[in-house]
């Protein structure tokens, strides 16, 4: 046998040994007659995401236009166009020409506020705590800051514009908890029940039983149970060292320890406690001393 037909049994045996040794390592693929069927992305691929996506258009107000004008034009109701831009609006019935408005067409921007939660987002605008992490990709996230901007998919209420309506249309510190008729103001009076002096530190206002009962001014709840003379009731902390007190309720809707927006519902008017009459009683203090509340709630 000459030298290149030695070589050339050579490498055929070596080809030989690593087809085995390759058959032992994969049988799979030797024993069937095609591939199994796979796939999937590679690194190259297009993501594909499931998350919802706000649906988001920045426009500047001309002169003359009304909230009510651009929300027809974008497709959006007024409720969700004041939700997304509470911090850019001062008064809803006079636009300022050269503001920007963020227009969501499948839900609502939230701006998170101090001392808020995930779980307190998601019972103010009613949707699922899952839908807002999954909408905003904050799955493992420990903690939400004050000022973060959220996506609340498919929301289209927002309390934001009952706030500037029960504040008359423009932004107040405090607004109404309830309108109706004004029964008894701050001060001092004779007590509707005791008949003795007494000093009233708060206002009542005569509404029908289970009424909704909005809160003036966002901030936690502090308590929310019953009391001998205020029935069922509510006490929400505030900044600045104010509370709001809200009394004689037929229903309490918020816990201790929620935050609420203002213009929130978090509870229905009633006649429990010592009360004369279906009404809300109604307190602002600040750092404990009972103020008038007609002297600071808008006209």
């Amino acid at each position: 046998m000459n030298r290149s037909v030695k070589i050339v049994a050579i490498l055929g045996g070596l080809g030989v040994l690593l087809w085995a040794w390759w058959a032992h390592q994969s049988p799979l693929l030797l024993r069937s007659q095609s591939f199994h069927a796979q796939g999937g992305p590679t690194l190259d691929d297009e993501v594909l995401s499931l998350v919802p996506a706000p649906d988001l258009v920045e426009y500047e107000v001309q002169p003359g236009e009304t909230l009510e004008q651009i929300a027809a034009r974008f497709g959006v109701s007024v409720e969700a166009l004041v939700g997304s831009n509470v911090s850019a609006l001062d008064d809803l019935h006079a636009l300022e020409p050269g503001i920007v408005l963020k227009i969501v067409r499948n839900g609502i921007l939230h701006s998170v506020k101090r001392g808020q939660t995930l779980t307190d987002i998601a019972r103010t605008y009613g949707v699922a705590l899952s839908e807002i992490v999954r909408a905003n990709r904050l799955e493992g996230r420990e903690y939400i800051y004050p000022g973060e901007e959220f996506f609340i998919p498919g929301a289209a209420r927002s309390p934001a514009w009952t706030y500037f309506q029960m504040a008359g249309g423009k932004k107040s510190f405090f607004a109404w908890p309830v309108r109706g008729v004004l029964s008894s103001g701050f001060g001092p009076r004779i007590h509707p029940i005791s008949g003795e002096p007494d000093f009233h530190e708060g206002i009542d206002i005569e509404v029908p039983e289970g009424t909704d009962v909005y809160a003036a001014c966002a901030g936690k709840v502090l308590a929310a149970g019953r009391h001998s003379g205020y029935g069922l009731y509510i006490v929400l902390q505030h900044s600045n060292g104010y509370r709001t007190l809200y009394g004689h309720l037929s229903e309490i809707g918020v816990y201790r320890g929620q935050f609420v927006e203002g213009g929130q519902v978090i509870g229905r008017s009633g006649n429990t406690g010592n009360s004369t009459g279906p009404h809300l009683h109604f307190e602002i203090l600040q750092y404990g001393r009972p103020l008038n509340p007609l002297a600071l709630l808008p006209p």
